[in-house]
């Protein structure tokens, strides 16, 4: 292999630039619009979510979206679980107060 001689000594060889990243390809219009036709379809949109955040061969932007979505859905998931369980026992709280202000 030929090592590079830059023409003045002080100056170093130029470097390839390594830092520099691939940049994935642009999504189509046409890609996002079956994306999102997928993601109507119960079940298949929760299988395609974690497929699509997984996959090496998937489009970055995609895979990114993906996993994006999955994040939020956890913590709708969350915050579902614990309004739900502050009206239960709000419900619950009154009906036993009900109860017992009804008793003879």
């Amino acid at each position: 292999m030929q090592e590079f001689e830059s023409p003045n000594p002080s100056t170093p060889p130029p470097l390839q630039n390594r830092n520099q990243e691939e940049t994935a390809p642009v999504m189509r219009l046409g890609d996002w619009l079956v994306t999102m036709l997928i993601m109507i379809v119960p079940i298949l949109n929760a299988i395609m979510l974690f497929i699509w955040s997984t996959d090496r061969n998937t489009n970055p932007n995609k895979s990114n979206w993906a996993k994006a979505t999955l994040i939020i859905i956890g913590i709708q998931i969350v915050l579902m679980m614990f309004f739900i369980g502050m009206i239960i026992g709000s419900l619950s709280d009154l009906m036993s107060g009900f109860n017992q202000s009804c008793l003879w």
